[in-house]
């Protein structure tokens, strides 16, 4: 053999090898059972919010760009999170479908050398059905030592979307015999709204979102409630209204003017929808009002529930105003339901997704004495009772959106440590929280309330998660 003919073969098995030696392949695989047909489960994953239901809160991805569903040929752009607003784009295209049993998704160009995720729904039975995610992939060489990091991380992810696919189902299954609805949102931007909008549409309803600029999609209409501007053709095909819209109460130091803004925003708008609405010749069939469980003011140690009289203080007489605005709807033909919201468990926003840093970093502790109770709710929970509202004609009036088991301070801190393996030993002093929060400090942050779900628990509503560590291990992903 010629040695140039020699070299040659030698130079492409060097460079066959290195080749191979540079890419580290594997595959992964979960499977869930699910107690609903084939035909309900892979249906879910066709509907428009389903993407952002199934999005970890713990390393969100954004979509910067979508073309169709899951049908052959539909494509996504989405950006992973890396540091801060760094991120790698990601481009993915659906191929192989077939109708109520699978669809794939494979990459087109990203960060893997290759990348097929198909999704299978097998029946088990009329009534019954399993969802097998199957991933094959191929990394570069370079991140071979962090193979058994990537499939930790992809236990993790796909437990916590099957725990969603699971939750999201149970709560929709309640009313599978109700009609499907055309609901409007407003604050559909905000952490309960968005997730509101996408969780209704995987239920098969239709949102429209209320929003306050000239609207860019077919699924958004206009208002300005500064201006007091809201056309009664907004309303044309809605058949329930959830309106969850004001000014962040934890977003800067409060002033007086602060304050004005907290208060206009929740009374001013709540006046003009439900004005608006009580004028319609034919009016939406429900309107769900948001509050919160600050209208019961300060509650020490005391048990409360919907029967409570209200508080004193800023918190208190904002509710008492804000709720006291949508009572023109009591003698219209809506059925009015007020929800008074707790505070809201989500790692994508508020309150816990503000703590979780410090307590991340081991700094993490106590409030104050830590004695003051905590009325908490699952974000998921949340959602379900929304859509209970939405959907129990037995449903009326003033509704505590909290879970059965508020719990002091002290208490949340030890569990939220236990969840994310962290030490809790360092509180934080009454006078330094009111130095760094001022009137906040006194009016949320060292209050106690202890506000209990009595509404809910008559007319039947099933808790997703009413156990604190529950709910903190599936939005912290820790399964």
């Amino acid at each position: 053999m010629p040695v140039s003919t020699t070299a040659n073969l030698q130079a492409k098995l060097l460079s066959e090898c290195l080749t191979r030696a540079s890419v580290v392949s594997g595959s992964f695989t979960k499977a869930s059972s699910f107690p609903y047909p084939a035909s309900v489960v892979f249906d879910w994953h066709t509907r428009l919010g389903a993407f952002d239901r199934l999005n970890p809160p713990w390393r969100p991805v954004t979509v910067l760009q979508a073309s169709g569903g899951i049908q052959d040929g539909a494509q996504v752009t989405i950006k992973l999170p890396v540091l801060g607003p760094l991120g790698i784009h990601w481009k993915l295209r659906h191929c192989d479908y077939k109708a109520g049993e699978r669809f794939t998704d494979e990459q087109v160009r990203g960060p893997f050398k290759s990348w097929r995720h198909v999704h299978r729904v097998l029946p088990e039975n009329e009534n019954s059905s399993t969802l097998r995610d199957e991933v094959h992939y191929s990394l570069p060489g370079i991140a071979a030592p962090f193979k058994t990091l990537f499939m930790r991380e992809l236990e993790r992810l796909f437990s916590y979307r099957h725990a969603v696919l699971s939750q999201d189902l149970a709560c929709h299954s309640r009313w599978f015999d109700q009609p499907r609805l055309s609901i409007l949102i407003s604050g559909s931007s905000g952490l309960v709204g968005n997730a509101l909008a996408s969780f209704l549409t995987t239920a098969g309803h239709s949102v429209i979102r209320l929003v306050r600029r000239t609207p860019t999609a077919l699924d958004q209409r206009a208002w300005d409630p500064e201006r007091g501007e809201l056309s009664a053709s907004v309303f044309n095909g809605i058949d329930a209204v959830i309106h969850v819209g004001g000014e962040n109460i934890s977003s800067g130091r409060w002033n007086e003017a602060k304050k004005k803004r907290i208060r206009d925003s929740r009374v001013a708008s709540t006046q003009l929808l439900c004005d608006t609405i009580a004028k319609l010749p034919n009016p939406p069939k429900v309107a769900i009002m948001a509050s919160a469980i600050g209208y019961y003011g300060d509650t020490g140690t005391v048990e409360v529930d919907e029967s409570s009289p209200a508080g004193s203080g800023f918190f208190a007489d904002t509710c008492r105003a804000w709720e006291a605005a949508s009572r023109v709807l009591h003698s219209s033909g809506t059925r009015l339901v007020t929800l008074r919201i707790g505070t809201v468990l989500s790692t994508r926003g508020g309150a816990l997704k503000k703590m979780l840093p410090a307590f991340l970093a081991g700094v993490g502790g106590p409030l104050g004495t830590g004695s003051q109770f905590m009325t908490w709710i699952s974000l998921q929970d949340t959602l379900g009772i929304f859509e209970h509202a939405l959907h129990s004609q037995t449903l009326r009036g003033a509704v505590n959106v909290v879970s059965p088991h508020p719990v002091a301070n002290r208490e949340f801190t030890t569990m939220l440590g236990r969840v994310i393996k962290r030490p809790t030993g360092l509180p934080m002093s009454a006078g330094m929280l009111r130095i760094l929060f001022g009137e906040l400090a006194d009016a949320a942050l060292l209050a106690s309330t202890r506000v209990l779900p009595t509404a809910l628990q008559r007319d039947g509503y099933a808790f997703c998660y009413p156990s604190l560590e529950q709910c903190l291990r599936f939005e912290c992903g820790k399964f």
